[in-house]
């Protein structure tokens, strides 16, 4: 009797549970800035100088603040420029941005293009987080509801990113169906997704956003976690990510509730979506 081949779900476990297994990588540098910006009084010559240190980053951020979402009257020609226009929390968003953008890619097509719609899911929950933050009067919450929402669905990434490993690597003889490998997605993305923030060292906080995002109900005394799961189904609602529009009333979802947002105020939220496209 011929021996049964392992199915997707195990190859992918037995590859990260193999010595050869790379996972993504964290990019200190974002956070560094998002720590410095974060400061009752951050030091932007600290900034500046962490920004210019990676001639990537620097291209990025003045590529980005001379688009037409930030465009003023005179180009920003230098990073100092840069700063004073969009000031230090802005500059310390789009740095984490450009620095976590370059794990969200892949070799093979059909993985590269589920990874840019992922990316675009991720950049509209941290907008949306951030969005929720401010507009309740959390702005002392602000820049770490735009860092939870960007790593919230991580546990995607890194699945996505194995996929694409062990189809190159001979160990998956051919690509999944697009439904299967969505249904793998979505049953174990929260479980890998709290293992590889914790394997890069962040916050608790965001690692338990990424392992209970999905989870329902109040949590209390955790506006954190109710802002990502907020922004998530705003970006779910609209059609901002790996699946179709997912139709919803956001302002009767219990995260609305807990906020007191209205359908109106949140027609606002969608609004800011709409013009924040520049990050995709």
């Amino acid at each position: 009797m011929q021996p049964q081949e392992p199915s997707f779900l195990e190859i992918i476990k037995a590859y990260l549970g193999s010595s050869k297994a790379v996972l993504p990588v964290f990019s200190a540098t974002g956070m560094k800035i998002q720590r410095e910006a974060a400061k009752a009084e951050p030091d932007t010559g600290v900034i500046e100088r962490m920004i210019t240190c990676d001639p990537s980053l620097t291209s990025q951020i003045l590529r980005i603040s001379n688009s037409a979402f930030y465009k003023g009257l005179q180009k920003v020609a230098t990073v100092r420029t840069a700063i004073v226009r969009l000031g230090n929390q802005e500059i310390a968003n789009i740095a984490i941005l450009v620095s976590q953008k370059k794990q969200f890619k892949a070799k093979e097509p059909f993985i590269n293009a589920l990874m840019q719609n992922l990316w675009r899911h991720s950049v509209g929950t941290a907008i949306s987080a951030q969005w929720i933050a401010n507009r309740c009067g959390l702005k002392a919450k602000a820049q770490e509801a735009f860092t939870a929402g960007l790593l919230h669905d991580m546990g995607k990434l890194l699945i996505l990113t194995v996929t694409d490993a062990v189809k190159r690597n001979g160990m998956l003889k051919q690509m999944p169906a697009e439904r299967l490998l969505s249904e793998v997605m979505d049953n174990f993305h929260a479980l890998y997704g709290y293992a590889l923030l914790r394997h890069w060292n962040l916050p608790d906080a965001y690692c338990r956003i990424a392992r209970d995002h999905h989870k329902s109900g109040p949590e209390k005394g955790n506006g954190l976690m109710m802002m990502v799961r907020l922004a998530d189904k705003t970006t779910n609602c609209l059609g901002i990510g790996l699946h179709p529009p997912d139709a919803c009333v956001l302002a009767a979802t219990p995260e609305a509730d807990y906020f007191g947002l209205s359908e109106v105020t949140l027609a606002e939220l969608e609004i800011k979506l709409e013009d924040s496209k520049v990050f995709w």
